[in-house]
């Protein structure tokens, strides 16, 4: 192949897409050209060439922007994620405590109603002043022996979504979407007997930040070398 026709056919679709600009060249640009000129020597021996395009997941690095998030939204985050990994709940009280109380404010109420059995509700209540009436504590218990198992088991699925996805990514080399880490999660929580818990599109998202993973798109040069070696005679020797 001729090089020379490449750069400049190369030079004419750059400044028909892009208007013209006479800026000084700057030293991220000169970097940049030497890359790219070492792409086209590539081409000079080659028989065949191929750009393969795809994208992927993968781990965050130095040149990834981290987007500042506020305790709020990171609040309301989790709480998407888990009113929409968790089953609902049927009537309004159960969701006025599930969304009134977190597990671990559950387990201290708890912890301490325990500890003065003999405590009447009303010193409860002036305790904990956003627990309105007696049948919280059973509520209570009732979620902390459910819920305290699911957080267990949502732990174990997010474990096997990390070593799958590392596994895909750093051993095999393959490209990963969020559909893969979907069937992950899946087939985790199959084996865990989870048969009604569903991937939402925030758990992904959650699972993908707690673990600094974003979306990639990487272009891959396939050059097939034609051979010019020659054949070795053994006469004479």
């Amino acid at each position: 192949m001729n090089l020379i026709n490449i750069a400049k056919h190369l030079l004419y679709l750059t400044e028909r897409e892009f208007s013209d600009d006479d800026s000084k060249t700057s030293a991220d640009e000169i970097a940049a050209s030497q890359q790219l000129f070492e792409v086209l020597k590539s081409f000079k021996d080659s028989s065949l060439n191929q750009l393969d395009v795809y994208e992927t997941l993968d781990f965050n690095d130095e040149y990834d922007e981290c987007d500042e998030i506020t305790d709020e939204e990171e609040s309301t985050d989790e709480e998407c994620e888990s009113i929409d990994d968790m089953d609902d709940f049927d009537d309004d009280q159960e969701m006025h405590i599930y969304n009134q109380f977190t597990l671990e404010e559950m387990e201290d109420i708890i912890e301490w109603v325990d500890q003065h059995p003999n405590y009447k509700f009303t010193t409860i209540k002036h305790r904990f002043r956003k627990v309105k009436f007696p049948n919280y504590i059973s509520r209570f218990r009732e979620y902390i022996k459910e819920n305290g198992t699911r957080l267990e088991k949502l732990d174990q699925i997010k474990q096997f979504m990390w070593d799958e996805f590392y596994i895909k990514r750093t051993i095999e080399k393959e490209a990963v979407h969020d559909t893969d880490l979907e069937l992950f999660a899946i087939q985790k929580a199959r084996e865990l007997n989870w048969d009604n818990f569903k991937v939402s599109e925030s758990f992904i998202t959650t699972f993908k930040k707690e673990n600094k993973i974003s979306s990639r798109r990487y272009n891959k040069l396939i050059t097939r070398v034609s051979s010019n070696r020659k054949a070795c005679s053994l006469e004479g020797m």
